[in-house]
């Protein structure tokens, strides 16, 4: 590790007050192999990491090398870390400051876990005809009627942060069970949900490809009372865009396309970089290949920092493209190298093959999509 990638653990000089939550990367990869299903959601890991993270929250630099380093030993982890994390920042940007101050210590402390169930505002579901949630006004508030299709964690959660579309009285007398496109763009409303609110249903989590044990599952919310107390951003335009707190970095560190996606698949990349190199060691025909992985990754690895400092030129979104592409290709890479042993269900490149698989489909932008789909139909 420290010869291979020596700047990943430069943050963890700076141990936490309680030693007790340190994490090692054997430990989170001896985690890792266990989590296999939805029954194996890693609460205790989470909980540390939940405290672990406080000491890096506040500077983008650490925060986005933590989620490489984090990913690097689990990938699974890292994913739920990354969510509660997006929860907290529109928790943090907003301009309610009872909500803040009431949700904020319970989740900073590991005491509660939040996640999110925004997606259905940037990349799932947005071709259907009726928004997936709707946020219908009350004399006291809103009812929030429909379901959030992506939520990481949601039966283990305390608080999900949702994002609705708010539907005014006049909108609902004239466009009942029609098209509502003007509200879908100017209407957008993000709430702090208690998952033990009356008529939450947090599904368990579904069986997946890969990282089953994030129990990512869809939320139901049928006609669940909300009012100002749990209001964290608008009515407005596009309040996925409006609600990114200064810690995300000028680029963007949130949302779909984000820093923090590109530095999961940067970390998990680096564990097939990893297994090549060391398979090189008695195989001297791996040697070149396993060579200019380590190349390619250190380009990828130091132009995510730059991105993270606000010091990057270029397109954050492109560069989603790029790190997909890395652990994509480094996984097979690290699966050709491991011939048949690694297509054996127990090993643990073809676990890393499945997982990564994952940077395909979760917030994933058209632009991102687009430019996978050229590549692999080899057109332009």
């Amino acid at each position: 590790m420290n010869q291979l990638f020596p700047e990943l653990p430069l943050f963890l000089y700076s141990s936490p007050d309680d030693a007790s939550d340190r994490l090692s990367i054997d430990e989170l990869r001896e985690s890792s192999k266990r989590l296999r299903s939805v029954d194996d959601f890693p609460a205790e890991i989470v909980r540390r990491c939940a405290r672990f993270e406080n000491q890096f929250s506040s500077d983008p630099q650490s925060l986005i090398r933590y989620y490489v380093w984090l990913a690097f030993g689990c990938l699974t982890s890292a994913f739920i870390m990354t969510q509660r994390n997006s929860a907290i920042r529109r928790i943090e940007s907003s301009n309610n400051d009872a909500v803040r101050e009431r949700l904020l210590p319970a989740i900073g402390s590991g005491q509660w876990f939040a996640t999110v169930g925004i997606s259905q505002l940037s990349t799932s579901r947005r071709h259907i005809v009726q928004p997936p949630l709707v946020a219908r006004p009350t004399e006291s508030g809103w009812l929030l009627d429909g379901y959030c299709p992506w939520v990481t964690g949601a039966a283990h959660a305390d608080i999900i942060v949702v994002g609705a579309i708010a539907l005014s009285l006049e909108s609902e007398r004239s466009n009942r069970g029609k098209t509502n496109n003007d509200d879908s763009f100017h209407s957008q409303m993000l709430f702090a949900v208690p998952t033990n609110r009356p008529n939450v249903s947090c599904s368990p989590g579904m069986s997946l490809i890969g990282l089953s044990a994030s129990c990512t599952d869809v939320v139901r919310l049928d006609e669940v009372a909300v009012t100002t107390n749990d209001l964290l951003h608008g009515p407005c335009a596009n309040v996925m865009q409006a609600t990114r707190s200064t810690n995300a970095s000028p680029t963007g560190a949130s949302g779909a396309g984000g820093l923090q996606t590109s530095a999961l698949a940067i970390g998990h990349a680096a564990k097939a970089i990893e297994f090549l190199s060391l398979q090189a060691a008695n195989r001297p025909e791996l040697r070149a290949t396993a060579d200019k992985w380590i190349r390619n990754w250190q380009a990828q690895f130091n132009q995510l920092l730059l991105f993270a400092s606000g010091n990057a030129t270029g397109d954050v979104v492109l560069f989603r493209k790029e790190a997909n592409d890395l652990v994509l290709q480094s996984t097979q890479s690290a699966l050709a190298a491991a011939k048949g042993a690694g297509f054996v269900d127990d090993h643990d490149v073809g676990r890393w093959c499945c997982e990564a698989l994952f940077f395909l489909v979760w917030s994933c932008p058209q632009a991102v999509i687009d430019a996978h789909l050229c590549s692999l139909s080899d057109v332009g």
